[in-house]
């Protein structure tokens, strides 16, 4: 036997390789995430995803902006031009209006019309007589457009997947993507053809490949990262935040960088930079067709403050504006600020509905000054106070007005996020604070952090817009992704017992959201979580586009056909479609019965002029049914309509806010609220109209 056979194994020396340690439960899992395992779980979530919006969109009518946004897509198709409702960008309409934008669509009359010919155009006026022309096929022709929404939600469900799990691992990427999938708000607006989904989707997309940048900051990623930065922009102006966004986390990165090389980086870097922008200004010129590219920027007629001064005189108008150009009654007092400047003679590389479209949304965001929301002979003797500002009438727990609260996107937030997500989101910063193994670099961490900050602080406290959730939308994908973190966090602990604990955590949080957006379809609008009372009482706190932003005017069609279909119905709703729609319908050759309704009597004084109907006086409302949106119940002003007249009719505050005092017997979607008023409900609001 020899020595070689016989003599005992070495020792390891103390440099050697260590053995290999048993498969911990963090390895467990990427060996169980194959790539064929990653793919079918991806796309199994892709398609809930797409099933939930497109069974929820089918069963509500069109919102109140989409009313709008597809007739002005189709126009943009057929004319070349995108001067109709230039408010925002064009993507997502161009997008929805191209199937529709054919022979069977009747919208050549209009084009001869004072809706599209005075500047600017009507777009209501427009938008009315589009739905007055097209109403045996209008809810039909929505569904259609509205079928291809979802896809840009898919891309942002795909961008959340793709960071997260770049810094998490498979398992942390679809944890984020459950999230995105199972939002009810995102859901809410994924279906509808406005920009909200749009812009949270191609900004996370860009802000994606940016990130992609700073790690590796190639040519062709520089060139990426400005493609998609246009897309993002062609999507909703608020996104122009990523021109600012971006520089700062490029100057976090390279402040603490290592300082040799600097200025050669900083010098690269700024070259990139200045690529990424004008390639993002190529692809927005593309977007708008280089309509009015190179138009002088003095020649614009601005209405913002930021882009306009006031004028020495006033320069009255004769005649006087319509009701609904605003714009040309600010323009009496105040001018385009470049005008007579040198910059006002420089040549604009941006497309001139772009300039004009951002105008448009600035002044929403900022309020309009007093002076301009009165008549004109009123506001033209107003003093000082004539120059204060007021927003658009917004509610908040109970509290209607003008003026934009600070906390309410934090409030909306904590109102309409689900509980089983907030959990997930509390525990993510835990981790983040006492985690270090689970945490991706710190410049990642930082990114996730720096765009739902600035996008919140920008949005509480720099403008006076609260008009829904929606505004704050585009921070939800990186809430998701920094939330991927607790995956790795949880397979990584050491005992089985506290790795089992934790993931029934994770997994109890993600079963709850899951039961809360199922619990709520298909009406995702009306979401609201436990906490706040749920969407049975979510008027309580919110109302507008967080719960009734008219969608459920088809199915109230639907309840009466149902429940009282040969009763008259008194009806107040808040949308921008006339229900006289359905009898439209009927005669051009729907087998449905028309709806059989009237507007309500409002307060006294809630319509001014009132409508035919009340023209020789308002009386108290008599004992029947009636169906209020709870937009108009809780007292905010709007366009209302009456049987028999397709204009709609100004409601003043609180027009039809005596419904208040009604236990309502059946709700529609929780956005409209049915009431049988009996005898005794009758006298008992009377003296509301006797002034008793």
């Amino acid at each position: 036997m020899s020595l070689a056979r016989t003599s005992p194994r070495p020792a390891r020396p103390p440099s050697a390789e260590p053995e290999p340690a048993p498969a911990t439960a963090t390895t467990q899992a990427a060996q169980y995430w194959n790539r064929p395992r990653t793919v079918l779980a991806v796309v199994v979530l892709l398609a809930l995803h797409l099933t939930l919006a497109v069974r929820s969109l089918v069963r509500e009518n069109p919102t109140v902006d989409e009313v709008i946004h597809l007739p002005a897509g189709v126009t943009y198709w057929q004319k070349g031009t995108f001067r109709l409702y230039h408010h925002n960008p064009p993507l997502f309409k161009l997008l929805a209006a191209w199937p529709v934008a054919g022979p069977n669509v009747v919208i050549e009359p209009l084009y001869d019309t004072e809706y599209w010919r005075s500047e600017p155009p009507n777009k209501s006026g427009f938008a009315h007589e589009f739905m007055r022309l097209n109403a045996a096929i209008y809810f039909e022709l929505f569904n259609r457009s509205r079928l291809l929404m979802p896809l840009f939600s898919l891309v942002g469900a795909l961008a959340v997947f793709a960071w997260s799990r770049r810094l998490y691992g498979v398992g942390g990427g679809l944890l984020s993507l459950a999230l995105w999938v199972l939002c009810p708000n995102i859901l809410a607006h994924a279906r509808l053809i406005t920009s909200d989904v749009s812009a949270t989707s191609l900004g996370v997309l860009a802000t994606f490949v940016f990130s992609l940048y700073l790690k590796h900051p190639t040519w062709r990623r520089t060139i990426l990262a400005g493609l998609c930065l246009g897309l993002a922009q062609l999507t909703k102006f608020s996104l122009l935040l990523l021109y600012g966004i971006w520089p700062l986390l490029w100057l976090i990165q390279e402040v603490a960088a290592p300082s040799a090389g600097r200025w050669r980086r900083v010098g690269r870097s700024v070259a990139q930079g200045l690529t990424m922008v004008v390639f993002s200004v190529f692809v927005i010129d593309v977007g708008y067709g280089f309509e009015g590219v190179g138009q002088r920027l003095g020649s614009y007629q601005f209405v913002s403050e930021p882009l306009t001064r006031t004028r020495d005189q006033p320069l009255f108008h004769v005649p006087r504006p319509k009701p609904w150009q605003l714009e040309a009654r600010i323009q009496e007092y105040r001018v385009n600020r470049f005008q007579g400047t040198w910059l006002g003679a420089l040549p604009t590389p941006l497309p001139r509905h772009y300039m004009l479209g951002f105008d448009d949304q600035k002044l929403e965001a900022d309020g309009v000054w007093q002076r301009f929301l009165v008549p004109a002979e009123q506001g033209d003797h107003m003093g000082p106070e004539g120059d204060a500002k007021a927003g658009y009438p917004v509610y908040l727990d109970g509290t209607l007005q003008q003026k934009s609260w600070s906390y309410y996107y934090l409030l909306a937030l904590v109102y309409k996020v689900p509980e089983g997500t907030w959990a997930l989101l509390a525990l993510s910063w835990v981790v983040l604070a006492v985690s270090p193994r689970a945490r991706a670099s710190w410049l990642d961490e930082l990114t996730l952090l720096i765009v739902p900050v600035v996008v919140l602080v920008i949005m509480s406290l720099f403008t006076n817009i609260n008009l829904g959730l929606r505004y704050v939308l585009p921070i939800f994908p990186y809430l998701f992704i920094a939330t991927g973190k607790v995956v790795p966090w949880a397979s990584g602990i050491a005992s089985r017992t506290r790795r089992l604990a934790a993931a029934a955590v994770i997994g109890a949080a993600l079963a709850a959201t899951t039961v809360a957006t199922l619990s709520i379809h298909p009406s995702y609008l009306a979401y609201f979580n436990l906490i706040s009372g749920g969407p049975a009482h979510g008027s309580e706190h919110l109302i507008d586009s967080n719960l009734d932003w008219g969608q459920d005017l088809v199915n109230l069609k639907q309840w009466v056909d149902a429940n009282a279909p040969n009763e008259p119905i008194g009806l107040a709703y808040f949308g921008q479609i006339n229900p006289d729609i359905f009898l439209l319908r009927s005669h051009q050759g729907n087998r449905e019965p028309p709806l059989n309704w009237y507007l309500p009597p409002p307060l006294p004084g809630g319509i001014d002029p009132p409508p035919p109907r009340y023209r020789g006086g308002v009386p108290p409302p008599k004992p029947g049914l009636y169906a209020v949106s709870v937009s108009l119940m809780r007292g905010l002003p709007w366009r209302v309509y009456d049987a028999g007249s397709w204009a709609p009719w100004n409601a003043k505050e609180k027009a039809f806010a005596y419904f208040r005092q009604l236990k309502p017997i059946a709700t529609v979607g929780n956005s409209i609220f049915l009431y049988r008023l009996t005898e005794d409900d009758a006298k008992r609001l009377a003296p509301l109209w006797s002034g008793a």
